[in-house]
């Protein structure tokens, strides 16, 4: 989804991208009820069960630095993309600030998707990332 805004698109469901934060307890969830489960002394560094190959930490890393810069650029922008009046314009607070095009309005709505989407990739990954790939080097509670 996010790399889609890249070429232009957005995800044209009734809620788009807002939709994303309620799929989020499904893949966090299962981490952190992991991490509930494994005994403190089994946990590493940062309070996790298992071990990250170094390249998974990088690429979380860069995930996450990715994530910052793109809520900075999308704070940075400002107003949102609104239809008033059959009329595009970009709005603040309910304020109009100017009038766009077709165009520009088309393009404000993917940069809005893609900020607002790009907050959700470290979430989304990191879970992926750590079942994946993690070396589990914890023993169960259960035995």
């Amino acid at each position: 989804m996010h790399l889609r805004t890249f070429w232009g698109y957005t995800l044209d469901l009734p809620g788009g991208v807002h939709l994303l934060p309620l799929a989020l307890p499904v893949v966090f969830a299962p981490l952190v009820l992991q991490t509930y489960r494994t005994p403190p002394e089994q946990r590493n560094i940062v309070g996790l069960p298992g071990e990250l190959p170094w390249w998974a930490i990088a690429v979380l890393i860069a995930v996450f630095v990715y994530a910052g810069l793109n809520f900075l650029v999308s704070v940075v922008s400002n107003g949102s993309p609104e239809v008033s009046d059959g009329r595009y314009v970009l709005q603040e607070h309910g304020r109009v600030i100017r009038e766009l095009t077709a165009q520009q309005y088309r393009e404000a709505v993917v940069r809005q998707a893609r900020g607002f989407s790009g907050h959700m990739l470290p979430f989304y990954l990191w879970p992926t990332i750590w079942f994946l790939f993690a070396k589990k080097t914890y023993r169960s509670a259960t035995g």
